[in-house]
């Protein structure tokens, strides 16, 4: 976020789509478009498939960037509170990249949160938040997909977002629904205070995005670390306090290899000198890269969602 206010993401944007070309030119590009389609499901049971077979262990451009294990994005509609007493009811956006690839984080989310005491509701008509169509300067594909959520979320005074991404561009809506977007970390942070956790003797490096660090949205949420704390016996390292973009940044990883990678080795430099069980990021985009980046380096450390593990170590 400037300081000055000035709207530099707005005006990007604008530019952006006076650039717009109707053509992807790469694999990778048209792959995360198809992402947004109607065709999330079966994208996903093919990526399952491939996992189930082997076939994402083969040199396979793409795969470097994908978890060891894809959860299946079967989500129920509904799902009742399985606390003592209820607390309250939410819905949850989903976001198109993480119920493709990290339906994980999705289910771990609905089961915190029912532990929290709330129903989570996942509409059904929701779509893809328009992140993806916005940076690529589809503007049109953008304001039918924010008329489309708000119809999805009309109903809901709370929204979950997950992704961070999703996140601030929920937030940056021009409607009504932009003031009822919550960040997961946030809105844990009022309610994880019922719940008990097992000790866990590991470390883990939690990573902060930039959209939650340089963002309105992600400025008014509460700290990660915190939450994190609540497991006895793990050790949490944060990156420097000017950590900048890991270079990840929706398509530029895609647009501007170079510099983009450039960006991760950065950022990926104390990880790599001080190995760790686990790297933290709120943002999936920007774990990705990460793994990929790991990957590359040979350096065998889980990056997850930090409701991933604490889902993980909830006693139940």
């Amino acid at each position: 976020m400037c300081p000055a206010k000035v709207p530099y993401s707005r005006l990007l944007n604008d530019f952006r789509a006076e650039t717009h070309r109707t053509q992807d030119n790469s694999l990778e590009e048209k792959a995360i478009n198809a992402l947004t389609g109607k065709h999330r499901n079966v994208i996903n049971k093919a990526l399952r498939f491939a996992q189930k077979t082997g076939l994402t262990k083969l040199p396979i451009r793409g795969t470097e960037y994908l978890p060891a294990h894809i959860a299946s994005n079967n989500l129920s509609a509904e799902n009742p509170s399985l606390a003592t007493k209820k607390v309250g009811s939410v819905a949850l956006f989903t976001g198109c990249a993480s119920e493709t690839l990290d339906a994980k984080t999705l289910h771990d989310t609905v089961f915190l949160l029912q532990h929290c005491g709330f129903d989570v509701s996942i509409p059904q008509t929701q779509g893809c938040c328009g992140a993806i169509d916005l940076h690529a300067g589809n503007k049109e594909k953008h304001e039918q997909l924010i008329e489309k959520n708000t119809a999805a979320f009309k109903d809901y005074d709370a929204i979950i977002s997950v992704a961070s991404g999703c996140g601030s561009t929920l937030a940056d809506y021009h409607n009504g629904l932009a003031q009822r977007v919550v960040d997961i970390s946030d809105f844990l942070s009022k309610h994880l205070s019922t719940l008990s956790f097992n000790p866990l003797n590991a470390s883990a490096w939690l990573h902060m995005p930039c959209t939650l660090k340089n963002t309105s949205y992600g400025l008014k949420g509460a700290s990660i670390a915190p939450l994190l704390s609540k497991i006895s016996g793990l050790d949490v390292h944060t990156f420097d306090a000017n950590q900048h973009c890991c270079g990840a940044a929706g398509t530029y990883m895609l647009t501007h290899k170079e510099t983009s990678n450039s960006l991760r080795d950065q950022v990926l430099a104390p990880v790599k000198k001080h190995k760790t069980n686990y790297l933290l990021t709120s943002n999936i985009g920007c774990a990705m890269y990460l793994r990929a980046g790991l990957k590359q380096a040979g350096i065998r450390t889980d990056v997850l969602h930090p409701v991933s593990l604490l889902a993980q170590q909830l006693k139940v």
